[in-house]
C-alpha cells in the first residue's frame, strides 16, 4: 500500500469514479486520487444518482490492497471511519456517526456517502461529501445537510479530499495487517441506530429487528420478535418509531 495519495483534480467529468477506473486500467499505481470539482454523472449504491452540483467533496482513490478478496467488505467501513474523523474534526460537538452500510450522518443529517467498487483486484472507493452544497439523498429516509449548514469549519473540497486520502490510507495499512475486528470496534462505537428497531428491505423480502451489532463479516446483526438472530448483509435500512 503506497503511503500518499497524488490527488489529480478536475474541473468537471461524469465521475470521479470513472476517472479512477480509467486510471486503473493504465495499470496507475495504488493511492492515484480524482477529485472532481462537479459531476456530471455521480451515482451511489445499486445505480442511484447522487447530485454533485459545486460545493462538495467528489474523491474518488483507486486501490490495490494486499488483502484477500474476502477481505474487501472491509474497505466500506474503513472509508466510511476515515471521513467519518475529518467530518468530525470540522464539526466540533455535533455528533458525527456512520450508518449501515455506507452513510455519515451528522446531527442526524446525511453529510456523506461511500461506494466501493472491485474489480480484478482493484477497488476504487468513491465518496461524496457535502460542504457547502447540500446533495438530496434519494430513497433515504435521513434529510440531507453540509458543513456550511451546520456551521462546521469551511474547508475546500481540496483541503478535505488531503486530509481524508492521509487518514484513509493509513486505516487501509492498519486493516492489511490488522485485519477487521479493531475496524468492527470502533465502528461500533461511531455508528448510528444501535438497538434501534429496523426494517430491513432486501430483493423480494423485508426483515425487522432491533439493531443489536456487526458480525466479523460486516452483516447488520438484527434480533428478532422470537429472540432470535438474523444477519443482513445487503439491503436498504429504515428506522422504525
Amino acid at each position: 500500500m503506497t503511503d500518499s495519495a497524488a490527488i489529480t483534480i478536475i474541473d468537471s467529468a461524469t465521475s470521479s469514479s470513472d476517472l479512477a477506473w480509467e486510471a486503473a486500467a493504465r495499470g496507475a499505481p495504488s493511492g492515484t486520487s480524482y477529485l472532481v470539482l462537479e459531476q456530471t454523472a455521480g451515482r451511489g449504491r445499486r445505480g442511484a444518482g447522487w447530485s454533485s452540483h459545486r460545493g462538495g467533496m467528489y474523491f474518488s482513490i483507486l486501490l490495490r490492497p494486499a488483502i484477500d478478496a474476502r477481505a474487501l467488505f472491509g474497505l466500506s467501513f474503513v472509508a466510511a471511519l476515515a471521513i467519518r474523523a475529518e467530518l468530525a474534526a470540522c464539526l466540533g460537538d455535533i455528533p458525527v456517526l456512520v450508518k449501515w452500510p455506507n452513510d455519515i450522518l451528522a446531527d442526524n443529517g446525511k453529510i456523506c456517502g461511500i461506494l466501493i467498487e472491485a474489480r480484478n483486484g482493484a477497488v476504487v472507493i468513491g465518496t461524496g461529501a457535502n460542504i457547502a452544497h447540500v446533495a438530496p439523498s434519494p430513497g433515504s429516509k435521513h434529510l440531507s445537510t453540509s458543513l456550511q449548514s451546520l456551521g462546521g469549519e469551511q474547508v475546500t473540497p481540496e483541503e478535505l479530499a488531503d486530509r481524508y486520502a492521509a487518514g484513509l490510507l493509513s486505516r487501509v495499512s492498519n486493516y492489511e495487517s490488522e485485519g477487521f475486528e479493531p475496524v468492527r470496534l470502533e465502528w461500533l462505537s461511531h455508528c448510528a441506530h444501535i438497538d434501534s428497531m429496523m426494517r430491513v428491505s432486501l430483493a423480494n423480502m423485508q426483515v425487522e429487528g432491533h439493531f443489536v451489532g456487526l458480525s466479523a463479516d460486516g452483516a447488520l446483526q438484527l434480533r428478532r420478535a422470537d429472540g432470535s438472530r438474523q444477519e443482513v448483509t445487503t439491503g436498504d435500512v429504515e428506522l422504525m418509531g
